[in-house]
């Protein structure tokens, strides 16, 4: 499934499927920070902090159907000297999850940052997202800080972790 993926750029019609995903992930343990489902009007707002030319929001489609989504966001915007830094974050319709599609994801989204010249990616996720986490290693992600017992989901004390990587080192691997 990996091969037939496409990206394409979010819009304000997409704020449904982008709510929707997200909030399966929350109802199902998530493994992210969210305790509560979020609304449209939450993820307007967050989608009007993300311009398309600078955090783009993109949908991912396998065999024509909405298979998640993927973002850029700056690190402390207002911090000048960490402007290389950049966040990504990315979710899958459960229905599309084990079938390559968030390594593709992360392909797409390595070639996206180097396309754009960001100088850094890292995620953030609870040390308790073991497939997220094993993903980002396999793509050369290292862990670069661990917030340990920083948070309680569904009643479970759980870290957080942040994994990076060099987008330049993009250039060795391929």
């Amino acid at each position: 499934m990996k091969d037939s993926l496409q990206f394409r750029l979010a819009g304000a019609a997409d704020l449904p499927a982008i709510t929707r995903i997200l909030n399966q992930s929350i109802n199902t343990g998530g493994q992210n920070a969210f305790t509560e489902t979020v609304d449209e009007e939450d993820r307007r707002k967050w989608f009007d902090r993300h311009p398309a030319d600078r955090w783009p929001v993109f949908m991912i489609e396998a065999g024509g159907e909405v298979a998640g989504w993927c973002s850029f966001s700056p690190y402390r915007p207002e911090r000048k000297s960490l402007s290389g830094l950049i966040e990504i974050s990315y979710y899958l319709d459960r229905h599309f999850h084990g079938r390559g599609i968030g390594s593709g994801t992360i392909d797409f989204m390595l070639a996206e940052a180097k396309r754009r010249s960001y100088r850094h990616l890292f995620a953030v996720t609870m040390d308790t997202n073991l497939p997220s986490i094993q993903l980002l290693k396999k793509k050369g992600f290292d862990q670069w800080a661990h917030l340990p017992e920083v948070a309680i989901l569904n009643g479970q004390v759980c870290g957080q972790v942040y994994y990076g990587r060099p987008v330049s080192k993009i250039e060795t691997e391929n």
